[in-house]
């Protein structure tokens, strides 16, 4: 299924400005007229074939075609300085069938230093693959064949470090949103495995992939008690920072560097230390489009929640309403954990912006997209946030189905658990029920008793502003900010 509206949408604004004029310089009328209507009209597709003038087949036949354009157009300008080396690697057949050898090996040469110095191991086999074969009868043949081996080795180290690091990263993300102690062990078997791999090469780049994984478990995973044989998370950062430092030409890090401002950030945010956090926020939320692409690298949604909170404690919630509107990101449902964490900010940009029934709109799509089973932690989140904005819409009955639903559950676990969660289920109970006296200082009291309850692995609704306002707010009957 083609996405052709969203891709339009998320085009920078240079690129957009770039395609435009393209067309304009070939006349392309119809190409331009589709492009600027998905970009800034919200016509449906039957709407805009008829303001074409297109029949369904003609009109779907012009899309298809503005797609294509769109994908030649950013496949031709993409910039990188390693786009001449890679079509040179492309261009060795042709110098090893059509060059005389010392020319041929002369090139060859110099490409092997450009990819050193761009550390490109994969593109470096092809190149001692070809010096191998022109050296054939020479002794040096030897010398490239272990080069090319040692390069295939690391090559294959590389590929399985990333493809570990994303999969540490799903199952972090499937943990957080279940809070299944069952899965620790996978994560640090998943860590351990890194650490293997990170022993066979000394390479910054597998250092830079274990020191994701190992910041990102110190971080978002509970443990028994610390290591003392391990590196700190904030020697890990430095670590990592002078890598970046000592490897300016790798393009991978321009990237990479920025997950290392999201944990710096979520690592003193979790030490409450405001200052600190600041300049990595700042960097992360300046680049937040991109960010939230990386989501093979981190569970990047978490920082919007954790933006949420920042914005709580520093009096800011009234900036998350333009701010979450101006996102053009999008996350598929398949990909639950960030599903969940990204239409909760989105529903918490809409609770503080007094738009109640925008929030019950957002988080009742998310409760009916995915399945909550065996995500009792999340279910406890989602609906309780839910109850809530259906209370300061006044609609009591949806809460208390919500609340019932919610009590059952957690009263038939084994465990003697969430009491933050119970408190908060009491709290909305008090303001449903006309009968109790004194409503406001009985929610205080609840609130405070949540407050204290709410820390550790459960803890839940860390995005909310439990102050006296909110307290004073919550036990009206019928609330005159509702919208």
């Amino acid at each position: 299924m083609i996405k052709l509206k969203t891709v339009v949408q998320q085009l920078t604004e240079e690129n957009y400005q770039g395609i435009v004029l393209r067309f304009q310089k070939n006349r392309a009328e119809k190409f331009l007229s589709l492009f600027k209507h998905f970009r800034e009209s919200d016509l449906s597709e039957e709407k805009l074939s008829e303001k074409l003038g297109l029949n369904k087949t003609a009109y779907y036949t012009l899309k298809s075609r503005l797609y294509e354009k769109i994908q030649e157009f950013l496949y031709t300008n993409i910039e990188d300085p390693r786009i001449e080396l890679l079509s040179n690697v492309a261009n060795i057949h042709n110098l090893i069938y059509n060059t005389p050898k010392d020319t041929a090996i002369a090139v060859l040469k110099k490409l092997e230093k450009e990819l050193i110095e761009y550390d490109m191991p994969n593109e470096l086999t092809s190149v001692y693959n070809a010096l191998k074969k022109l050296h054939l009868s020479s002794p040096k043949y030897y010398e490239y064949a272990q080069l090319y081996n040692k390069h295939v080795a690391y090559t294959i180290a590389l590929d399985k470090a990333e493809d570990l690091l994303s999969r540490f990263t799903k199952s972090v993300g499937e943990f957080l949103i279940s809070r299944d102690r069952s899965m620790i062990e996978l994560l640090q078997l998943m860590k351990a495995e890194m650490a293997n791999v990170f022993r066979l090469y000394e390479s910054h780049h597998l250092a830079i992939y274990r020191n994701i994984l190992n910041i990102s478990y110190a971080l978002f995973i509970p443990r028994a008690q610390e290591n003392p044989e391990e590196d700190s998370v904030e020697e890990m950062l430095a670590a990592s920072w002078k890598i970046f430092d000592d490897n300016v030409r790798d393009a991978n890090y321009r990237f990479l560097r920025t997950i290392f401002d999201f944990l710096a950030f979520e690592y003193y945010h979790r030490l409450r230390l405001f200052k600190n956090e600041t300049p990595f926020f700042d960097k992360v939320n300046g680049k937040l489009d991109s960010f939230l692409l990386a989501d093979h690298c981190c569970v990047t949604t978490l920082f919007l929640l954790s933006k949420v909170e920042r914005y709580v404690q520093l009096n800011q919630v009234n900036k998350l309403q333009e701010e979450a509107s101006a996102l053009t990101h999008e996350v598929s449902k398949e990909d639950v954990p960030n599903f969940v964490y990204f239409n909760l900010y989105k529903a918490c940009a809409a609770y503080y912006a007094k738009n109640y029934a925008e929030a019950v709109k957002t988080l009742s799509e998310v409760i009916n997209s995915i399945s909550l089973k065996n995500m009792l932690h999340t279910e406890v989140e989602l609906k309780l946030f839910l109850a809530l904005n259906h209370s300061m819409m006044n609609k009591y009955e949806q809460a208390e189905i919500l609340i019932k639903s919610l009590s059952r559950k957690l009263n038939e676990r084994e465990e003697n658990d969430y009491e933050n969660a119970h408190a908060f289920i009491r709290m909305l109970k008090i303001q449903m029920t006309s009968e109790v006296k004194e409503v406001e200082d009985k929610i205080r009291k609840l609130r405070d008793k949540f407050t204290i309850a709410n820390e550790g692995p459960q803890r839940i609704m860390s995005f909310l502003k439990l102050d006296d306002s909110f307290v004073s707010e919550l036990s009206r009957s019928i609330k005159k900010t509702a919208h």
